[in-house]
């Protein structure tokens, strides 16, 4: 029987007041009963964006569900352009990013050739940057730190074959990569969290290995030091996962990265296992079990408490699940969750005149685009120039690009006439909205005398 009701908007003041302290002296988890279900699925992707939950992906082609926690209801969003499985999705300036995972069916999946951007405030999917070819593989995990999307270790071929160690830094102020030191195991069918400057990668597999499927897990912890830039692997057995698994979730809380759940060879039903690290003690520790084991989904965190939902009640592809559980964590500060507000564009200029240039000769404009009052990313698809042969655009990174909220960027327009004849172009800044708003434009105007 479920045993909570969360948020409703006539119990938000005594939720809040109570029934987290309640909780709290519980020390367990709980079912959340909710208003209507999410669709089930499991190797799915569960992430907060704002004030709300995402739920992502999984096998098949499924919708984003959306959880409104002061309601306690799920919606629908637009499903994902193409099957994403095995992926660790991660918020950043109000976007949600996935990489790192693969496509296809079981047990030839292949990896994600680009990173796919959710943008929640208008539920559109944009297909972002290419990640490196070499670098491509999937059931990766993803980690934020320091405004860069970190990617570790992972699988090339599917459920067979060609288990990494690499470890590559994304960042998205500039769509550019970089190749770090590999961490010291290969490992798949895991996630990772950053505690503090610790980067903890724990439970996983190496799918396939001698013909192993669930069975080949295995218990070492490696931790990346982003201070010293350095990997270690914490001594074993003592730092060891205490419980080896895979298909695990995994969420850092103050100065603990919590493992949750998981499946291996040595049960048919999913691991309920949850365990903590202190990666600067190498100090393990049990917390309360799930009501419910599963594997292949991730956990949230959210005014204090964790929440996960889907994923597998058996190891491999089923049940798939839906239902959504709530652990109020004792002694944790319950920050509240702001809401996403979309940035606005504003421009340096409106318009540009490079006056009188003489034939063949170059003058130069700048031009600023700052994103201002919201705390989301703008996402560009387009900075182009028309009308003019002797006008060029000269944009500093790849498209698309996502301008961070509060920050700026500039680019040149480089004017380079043939005559003295008047010359006058547009440059059409393109939000990424799927066409629903009209380019910004920008005209330039030369030897107009």
């Amino acid at each position: 029987m479920k045993t909570i009701f969360l948020l409703k908007p006539v119990l938000l003041t005594v939720f809040c007041l109570f029934s987290f302290q309640t909780l709290t002296a519980q020390d367990q988890w709980q079912r959340v009963e909710t208003e209507n279900q999410a669709t089930e699925r499991h190797e799915n992707a569960f992430v907060k964006a704002g004030d709300k939950f995402y739920l992502i992906g999984g096998r098949g082609l499924k919708p984003v569900d959306i959880y409104d926690l002061s309601t306690a209801t799920w919606s629908k969003g637009a499903p994902t352009p193409i099957e994403i499985s095995h992926f660790q999705a991660v918020s950043h300036n109000g976007l949600i990013y996935v990489m790192g995972g693969l496509t296809g069916g079981w047990p030839s999946e292949t990896p994600l050739s680009n990173i796919f951007i959710y943008d929640p405030k208008i539920n559109k999917w944009l297909i972002g940057p290419e990640i490196p070819p070499h670098r491509q593989r999937g059931a990766a995990g993803v980690t934020v730190y320091d405004d860069k999307i970190y990617l570790v270790a992972g699988i090339v071929n599917g459920h067979s074959s060609g288990w990494v160690s690499w470890f590559d830094e994304f960042d998205p102020a500039t769509n550019t990569w970089r190749e770090l030191p590999d961490a010291p195991h290969r490992r798949d069918h895991f996630m990772t969290a950053v505690a503090g400057d610790k980067l903890v990668a724990a439970g996983g597999r190496k799918s396939g290995y001698q013909g192993q499927g669930f069975e080949a897990t295995f218990g070492e912890t490696d931790i990346y030091d982003f201070n010293t830039g350095k990997w270690s692997t914490l001594p074993s057995p003592e730092g060891d996962i205490p419980t080896q698994r895979a298909g695990t979730g995994a969420i850092a809380v103050g100065d603990e990265v919590i493992i949750i759940g998981g499946e291996s060879g040595n049960q048919t039903v999913s691991h309920n296992e949850v365990e903590a690290l202190n990666p600067v003690t190498g100090e393990w520790r049990q917390l309360p079990s799930l009501q419910t084991g599963r594997h292949g989904t991730q956990p949230v965190l959210s005014e204090g408490r964790l929440f996960i939902e889907a994923g597998s009640g058996n190891r491999g592809g089923g049940p798939e699940l839906s239902n959504l559980e709530m652990y109020a964590i004792p002694g944790l500060h319950a920050e509240k969750d702001e809401p996403i507000v979309a940035g606005t564009l504003q421009l340096s200029d409106e318009s540009h005149d490079f006056g009188t240039v003489r034939p063949y000769a170059t003058r130069t404009a700048t031009i600023e685009l700052s994103n201002i009052d919201g705390n989301q990313g703008i996402p560009f698809t387009y900075v182009i120039l028309t009308g003019s042969n002797e006008m060029k655009v000269d944009f500093p990174f790849s498209f698309p690009y996502v301008l961070a909220p509060g920050t700026s960027v500039k680019f040149d327009v480089h004017y380079t006439p043939e005559s003295t004849e008047p010359t006058e172009a547009s440059v059409l800044i393109k939000v990424a909205d799927r066409g629903n708003r009209q380019p910004e434009e920008i005209i330039f105007k030369g030897n107009q005398n």
